[in-house]
This record gives C-alpha cells, structure tokens and sequence, in this order.
C-alpha cells in the first residue's frame, strides 16, 4: 500500500528507537538503513502514482453541454442533434452511411477525397436530418477527387449525381468570410464513440465551437482548425461542413471540409480549406 503524505494513510517514518543491543549480528546502524531504504521507496512510489494521475480534463460532451473554451467533448462525439432542417447536408450511403457531404449545385455534391474513389458510384440521400428517409435521392454516377490528393493534403473531391435536386445549397467560402476565433458550426452523422466505434446516429448531429486558425498543422495551411466546442468530429463525419458566420454576407458559410482528426488531446479537428479550391470548384461545377 503507498503511503499518503496527507494522513490517509500513515507514511513510514524516516526513524524508530533502534534496540541499545544487537541480536543474531544484525547491528542497530543496519536496522536503521534498512528503513531508510524503505523510506525513500515509499516515497518513490507515491510520487510515481501522483504523476500518473494527473491527466488533462475533458468536458462531458456526452451530455450535449457547451463546455468551456479550452476543453473538449468527450463523444460528432458529443454535440446536439439538429432540430431545424438542412436542406444542403447529404449522406452519401444512407442507410448505409459512409460520409457526410454537402450539395452545392443542382447536381454536384462536396466531399472529402478520402470518402470516394474514381470508380464509386454512391446512393445519396439530400436534405433530411435522417439518413435513412425522406429529402431527395439521387445517384452518384461521376467522382472527381482533386488531382493533387495525396491524404491528407488536398482532401476534396466532387461528386456529379443523375439528377438535377433542386433544394437550397450550401454556399462556399471565401478568403475574406475566414478568421481566427470565428464562431463556427460542424454537422454529419458520425460515430458518437471518440475511437471511431460503436453505431452511426440515424439523425443528423451538430457541434458548436470556433476556429484556431492552421496552427493545428503547421506543415499544411490548407487545413482549418475547428476547436473547443460541445463535441469533436469521428468516423462517419468526413466530407461533412464546417460552416461560418460571414460578416461579409452576413450569413452562414461552408469554409471547410472534414478531412482530419479527431485529435482529442489538442481539442481540434482539421477541414480542408474550401477558399483555397474555388477555382478548381468553379471549373467543374460552375459555383
């Protein structure tokens, strides 16, 4: 058992009344280092599991509670679900989910790279809180992943479907709607398990928080930073939005992409920076 230096338990003491005499050739200067040595163990040992205790703290993102800036939820890990419509947030799978993903014209929808290939041909359902009914359905029948995509850098790819869905889409960023300490808003139907696990919600989920601007990934300014929130990014997340307010608009905006994380330690999630992929977007889709 360690010893606790505040009274719990009684630590050892550094020194006893040691017998005058010696008995069987063990002399009192024995007995005494004998002690000393366990002494300065029991010390070891109790500094040891002190400092094996001492872990950062994480808010209880579970609950669907802000926490405070600086702390991180624990579980779209955590968040709210989403009560008002989103008529431009897409499943791609739905009821088979794999990502979360955006419509952004009449035929295209936005993604991460990572969550398609060039020969996939996904099922998507547009602009229901739920992933497996309602909204519009429509085939993807064309996959573009940018032509530089080497994960994680240059994580976006589009997706042309076999129809025209006429819904609101989701309006995209530019450079000047972005910056440091924005209020900011992710959504998508992700695992609410940190370690990727454990079953996709049904219903589509949000979490509030702000930008951190790149210093996330330092070696890839592509990538926005989305902190400190009520909840985190997991499997199942990617491709989906990480929306901004624009003093510019004065509306809402799609800034990014998701693309990497969740790192809960650091208390970020990184997006691909759609401000920095207009042209490319503008060249396929005409938005």
């Amino acid at each position: 058992m360690l010893c606790d230096p505040r009274g719990a338990t009684a630590c050892p003491q550094s020194e006893r009344t040691a017998p005058s005499t010696t008995r069987k050739g063990r002399t009192v200067m024995g007995i005494r280092s004998v002690i000393r040595r366990r002494s300065l163990l029991s010390a070891a040992l109790t500094a040891l599991a002190t400092s094996a205790l001492v872990v950062p703290a994480t808010a209880h993102g579970s609950t669907g509670q802000d926490t405070a800036p600086g702390s991180v939820g624990t579980r779209i890990v955590g968040g709210r679900f989403v009560t008002e419509q989103k008529p431009s947030i897409a499943s791609l799978g739905g009821a088979n989910h794999r990502c979360t993903s955006t419509i952004i014209a009449p035929r295209w929808v936005l993604t991460a790279a990572h969550c398609v290939g060039p020969g996939d041909r996904p099922f998507v359902r547009i602009g229901s809180l739920d992933r497996t009914q309602g909204g519009y359905t429509a085939w993807a029948v064309r996959v573009i992943q940018h032509p530089y995509y080497n994960w994680p850098s240059n994580d976006i790819a589009l997706v042309q479907l076999d129809r025209d869905v006429r819904t609101t889409y989701s309006p995209l960023a530019s450079a000047g709607d972005i910056a440091q300490n924005q209020a900011a808003e992710v959504y998508g139907w992700g695992s609410e398990q940190a370690d990727w696990g454990g079953l996709l919600p049904t219903r589509l989920k949000y979490a509030r928080g702000y930008m951190i601007g790149t210093r996330c990934t330092p070696a890839n300014p592509a990538v926005l930073c989305f902190g400190a929130g009520n909840g985190t990014t997991a499997g199942g997340d990617s491709g989906g939005p990480l929306m901004v307010w624009s003093p510019q608009t004065g509306s809402w905006v799609q800034a990014g992409v998701s693309a990497v994380g969740p790192k809960p330690s650091g208390g970020w999630s990184g997006y691909t920076n759609i401000a920095n992929y207009r042209t490319w977007i503008r060249q396929i889709t005409g938005v």
